[in-house]
This record gives structure tokens, sequence and C-alpha cells, in this order.
């Protein structure tokens, strides 16, 4: 007869398996905006709310799944050089240093990339779990 091992682990419900993590999010946004420095045309998928009117004329908002540009991170100062401001999601400005919201590029757009790529590289090796952890509970405490 086989013993039985105890565990004091609960099964994840639906909702906390559909939970992305945060250095998921930091990775598909910075991806989205390589995508959208390299190809000025690149959409995303968002949906959105648009009215719709029924036969019986009510109008209703119904949930809609659209092509979009993604927001630009990065713009360009009087004197010419590049600056990007990392997001988490689409509100939440990504501090890497704390009290420093954007990061100098250069004066090339190809440069965004470079920064782009760094920071990508960084989060894969977690040295920006803490700052993740944070940026995310900001988030979710807005949400409540």
């Amino acid at each position: 007869m086989k013993e039985l091992k105890f565990s004091t682990q609960n099964r994840p419900t639906v909702q906390q398996k559909r939970r992305r993590k945060g250095s998921d999010v930091m990775l598909e946004g910075i991806e989205n905006q390589i995508a959208f420095i390299n190809d000025p045309t690149f959409t995303i998928e968002r949906y959105r709310y648009v009215n719709s009117e029924d036969e019986l004329e009510n109008i209703t908002k119904k949930k809609k799944l659209v092509a979009a540009k993604p927001r630009p991170w990065f713009w360009q100062d009087e004197s010419g050089s590049w600056f990007v401001e990392l997001r988490y999601g689409s509100s939440y400005t990504f501090e890497v240093e704390k009290g420093m919201p954007s990061i100098e590029c250069g004066p090339d757009k190809s440069d965004i990339v470079e920064v782009l790529e760094t920071v990508k590289k960084m989060i894969i090796e977690g040295k920006l779990d803490k700052q993740i952890a944070d940026c995310k509970d900001r988030a979710r405490r807005r949400v409540k």
C-alpha cells in the first residue's frame, strides 16, 4: 500500500492561471515598440468598444477586435536626441532607476532599438524583477 503525501498547496483558480507575469507584459511591450520602429505600419490587435444599433434602434456597446498602432514610447527633443519612456501596460511608467522615468538613446532611431534590446536582455536575465514587481503592484492597487 502506498503512503500518502499531504500538501498545503491549493489548486490555482482560472483567473490566477490567466494572469500574465509582469516580465511577459514588459517583454511584449518592448517587442511591439521594436517592431513599430522598424515598420511604421505595424499594428497590434486591441479590443475597442463600439456603438452598434439593432432593428429597434437601440444603441448598445459591443466589444470588437480591431487593429491599432501601438502608442510610441519614444520621442525626440529639441537637440535631436531620442528618448524612450518604458511603460508597463499602457498607463504606467516603468522606471529602471528610481526617479528617472526616461532613457536617453542617442541621435538616431536605431539607438532606440539598441536601448530596448538592452532592457529586454536585463528583463530576461532577471535584473529588473524588483522594479517590475513594484510597477505591477502599483497597477494592481489602482484597479481595486
